[in-house]
């Protein structure tokens, strides 16, 4: 379903232009797209949840698999929502403050409470992939506020967001200097 919405995101940028009527409808089915990719993939990381204190860490290799694919879907699936958001808002109100809407930054909030979540559960140990995502939500979001010039959203502050954002460079940087 996400790389569905990434398809209809794709038919939007082509539409926007000439039918904002059409590109708003393609917007919507984009984000029902990725709402359902969301449901899913927080099903599935539920799931692995539940086997995962069900087993201890005799969890298999394909629940394993599974609750990893489901968390880089999730991440990427709540990164374009904020995508997204974002450019409906700037269909519908051109010229118009991010901050006018606070699902743009509410999906990459997500995104970055997903991860320390899941971090936190040791259910996704420490892939390169995965923390690419998070840097990728975090990212977004530090870019967001320092465009407003907001400092703080909803308990996170740009300069806490700037910190995580150097630590996981580092990580992956790290990661990919061990593999070398």
């Amino acid at each position: 379903m996400l790389h569905i919405a990434r398809v209809v995101m794709l038919n939007y940028n082509q539409l926007r232009g000439m039918h904002v009527s059409d590109a708003i409808a393609a917007l919507d089915k984009a984000k029902g797209l990725l709402n359902n990719a969301i449901r899913i993939a927080r099903k599935v990381i539920s799931k692995s949840k539940t086997q995962n204190k069900k087993q201890g860490y005799g969890v298999s290799g394909e629940t394993r698999r599974d609750g990893y694919a489901a968390v880089i879907i999730l991440l990427q699936s709540l990164n374009e929502l904020g995508f997204l958001e974002i450019n409906k808002l700037e269909l519908q109100e051109s010229g118009a403050k991010l901050s006018s809407t606070p699902e743009v930054k509410n999906a990459h909030f997500e995104c970055i409470s997903a991860y320390k979540e899941l971090a936190t559960e040791r259910l996704i140990g420490d892939l390169r992939q995965v923390k690419a995502e998070y840097l990728s939500c975090l990212k977004h979001l530090s870019s967001l506020l320092d465009a407003e010039g907001t400092t703080e959203y909803r308990g996170a502050t740009l300069q806490e967001l700037k910190g995580d954002i150097k630590r996981v460079e580092d990580d992956i940087s790290q990661s990919r200097r061990h593999k070398s």
